[in-house]
């Protein structure tokens, strides 16, 4: 995915072009593409991850019938704490820090919370995994290798989830 810090950049109007001339508001304007660099690296992160429910949700649905039956509980548990994922990811600070906050938010810091979010791509790949090794269990019907798959993807669910809280931490600097 290319980085979108450059394409808020590069999509800036003549006006804004003519104002960022003036002093501070460069730097407060930079600060702001940032935050909306980052803000549609999160909107894609959360699509991404919508993606992988419904296709949750169809293995889970395949499961109604047959071995899968018995792990129906547990692949929907991992649904819903990816659901919830999807909504922190939505619902994340953007890093902002107002003019009169306690703690404020320097431009290095807003490239690690945008880098942070951008490795959280990775994840999304790891959760497609997990719910392929269900799906190709089930269409195998190797009952034996079911409940390790389930288990596999609601860990890795877990784990990203877990991943995503640090978040909080990179914005104040702890990470």
């Amino acid at each position: 995915m290319a980085d979108l810090r450059h394409t808020v950049e590069d999509h800036k109007g003549w006006f804004e072009r003519i104002v960022s001339k003036i002093p501070f508001y460069k730097g407060y304007k930079q600060k702001e593409e940032r935050r909306e660099a980052d803000m549609l690296l999160r909107n894609h992160l959360a699509q991404q991850l919508a993606e992988q429910l419904r296709a949750a949700e169809d293995v889970a649905s395949q499961m109604l019938t047959g071995a899968g039956l018995s792990q129906l509980d547990e692949i929907g548990q991992g649904n819903t704490r990816l659901q919830t994922l999807i909504d922190k990811v939505k619902t994340a600070a953007q890093g902002y820090a107002g003019l009169f906050d306690s703690v404020k938010i320097k431009e290095d810091e807003l490239d690690t919370l945008y880098e942070f979010d951008s490795q959280m791509l990775l994840k999304v790949d790891e959760i497609g995994e997990a719910i392929q090794a269900v799906q190709t269990a089930l269409d195998a019907g190797e009952t034996d290798k079911l409940a390790p798959s389930v288990r596999r993807y609601v860990k890795t669910v877990t784990d990203t989830s877990a991943t995503f809280d640090q978040r909080k931490d990179t914005i104040l600097g702890l990470a």
